[in-house]
Order: C-alpha cells, then structure tokens, then sequence
C-alpha cells in the first residue's frame, strides 16, 4: 500500500490547519492512554460488568419460587402488590418491600468466580448439601428466567456459594441467605399492622387511646391538625403529624404465628391500647388481642389467618410520643 499520497494530504493539511490536526492528535494520544491506564475499569472485566444471571428488568418478574426444596413458597405479582402461596396451597399477602428487596439483589448476581464446573467436587463444603433454599423467577408469561441453589454464605464477608442449572458452583458478592429468610416458610409474609391504603385515602384523624390512661387524638380540622387531650387543644405541626402517621403505618411485627396453637395471656388493662386511623373512606384499627408468656404482644389484623407479633418495645415510640413535639400553643383550655 502506497502511503505517500497520505504523507503529502497529511502534511498540506498540517501548513493549512496546524491547530486543528494538533487538537485532532491530542484527542487521538488522550483516548489511548485512556485505554492504557483504563482508570475507571472500562476496559477491565470486574464484578460489576461481568454476565448477569438473571438479564430482565424488574418491572417485568412476575413470579418468584423461593424456599427449601419441597417447601417452596410462590411469590406472585398482582395490582395490589405482591402474594406468598405456602406449599400448603394457602395464598396470603405478602411483605412487598421484602420481596422486591430479593428481586434487586437477584438482579445484581454476577457470573465472575466460577469455583467448579465438575461433579467431582464435594458440594457440602459450599452449603449445597440437598435441602438448601431454591430460588427461580419467572416472566409474565410464566417462562422460567433462571433457576439457582442458595448455598452457605462465606465466613468473611457477605458473599454467598451458589449453584447453577449447570451444575456450576459460584461465588457472588450478594448475601442471599438474608434476602430469602434461609427458606423459611412465613418470611415474605406482610407483617404490617396496617394494611397498605392507597395515597388517595387521606387521613381525617388518629386516636391513640387506652395504655396507662394517656389517651389523644389528632383531627383534620380544614388545612390544619388539631391535638387533642383531656387538657385541651393544640394546634399541631403538619409535619410533625406526618412523621408519627408514617411511623404507625411502618409498624411491623417481628414473628409470624401461622398456626393459632400458641397459648397467649390477657392484656393487663392499662396495656390494652387502641390505635386508630380514620380516613376517608376507611377505618383501621391496631389492637392486641393478648400477650406471649414471654410479653410480647399479639395481633390479629382483619383479613389475614395468622397473627402477628410485635415487641413492646417497637411501640414505645408510639405509644409513649411525647406530646410537646406537635406544638406548645394552645388554643383552648
């Protein structure tokens, strides 16, 4: 290949536009350091840019079978949120954050340490022993993305053994064993106090009333929310009242109770509080119907065939909310 005709272009360019070839060239020497040093791992196969497991958006995941093997649990999408179908055929409402929470991580696992693709190597050793949880999601139209064992999850750190459709044993960063509950059968089960109700339903008032004799009340009264105690009144901060409305609707129970075999005692009378929440088209109330021996106390929400159960401790905040916080004005005696 002749290259003097490029030479004799190269050089009549550079007498008749020095700047712009220079500029040119430089641009030209900055990329292929770039290259070189590669600072930002463009160019360098690490964790992050490496093949995913599951290549789908999660807006498109409409099923999740997560659980131990012969008790998994079905995790189906629907326009209310998400629900949990038990081996045993029972479908009951499931604890969105906690299942979107799996998808996220799912979504993250990275094919970059393959530790064996042979049936040689002894899986105990790695968690995958034959009751270990499985995990599986699918797409709208039922078709299977992908199926994987949970294995143990790595002393040091939060990484966790996994294993393929193909036999392959991985390492990923994510920790799995926390994001599936170990496979246990209640774990994306809601367990909030209150159901989810939709933004549209606006809060006219909040009661708070029955635990050791403090009771109070906050009401909507046109743009303002008004405090309301045997004392009197106070003309309460917006803001503040948000805060403690997002507080009771984030209440959450730290055990589930699927079987009502569990004995339970009485609610000492100065204990047996009452939490309602008035909106404008609803009505819901958070009370427990009794105690554990060990005092924790147990709910049981309407719609739901299990009970909750909350330590008291949780509700503190709630039930014992100092009042000065709302507003130190009032307006009637």
């Amino acid at each position: 290949m002749d290259f003097s005709k490029y030479l004799h272009l190269l050089r009549e360019s550079y007498k008749e536009h020095p700047q712009v070839l220079l500029f040119f060239g430089n641009v030209l020497l900055a990329i292929l350091l770039l290259i070189a040093k590669d600072p930002w791992d463009w160019f360098k196969k690490t964790y992050q840019n490496s093949e995913s497991f599951y290549k789908i958006r999660s807006e498109e995941i409409q099923t999740v079978i997560s659980g131990r093997k012969g008790q998994e649990s079905i995790l189906n999408r629907n326009l209310d949120g998400w629900t949990v179908q038990l081996p045993s055929g029972l479908v009951l409402p499931g604890e969105s954050a906690r299942i979107e929470e799996l998808i996220q991580t799912c979504l993250h696992l990275r094919k970059f340490t393959l530790l064996s693709e042979s049936n040689s190597v002894s899986k105990e050793e790695f968690g995958l022993g034959g009751d270990e949880p499985v995990l599986e999601l699918k797409d709208v139209s039922g078709h299977s993305l992908g199926k994987i064992l949970v294995g143990a999850p790595v002393r040091k750190g939060s990484g966790t053994y996994i294993l393929d459709e193909k036999n392959q044993i991985w390492l990923v960063k994510e920790n799995l064993k926390s994001v599936t509950g170990g496979g246990k059968l209640d774990f994306f089960l809601s367990r909030s106090l209150i159901p989810p109700f939709p933004a549209r339903e606006k809060v006219s008032e909040i009661k708070i009333f029955g635990f050791s004799s403090r009771d109070f009340s906050l009401s909507k009264q046109g743009e303002n929310w008004i405090l309301e105690t045997s004392g009197g009144q106070i003309q309460a901060s917006s803001d503040e009242v948000e805060n403690y409305l997002e507080e009771i609707k984030k209440l959450s129970a730290d055990e589930v109770l699927l079987e009502k075999s569990e004995e339970y005692v009485a609610v000492p009378k100065d204990r047996n509080f009452k939490i309602e929440i008035v909106t404008t088209t609803d009505r819901y109330l958070v009370s427990p119907i009794g105690m554990t021996k060990l005092g924790s106390y147990i709910f049981q929400r309407e719609g739901l065939s299990y009970r909750l159960v909350l330590d008291p401790w949780n509700l503190e905040r709630i039930l014992q909310k100092d009042l000065a916080d709302f507003s130190t004005r009032f307006l009637s005696p």
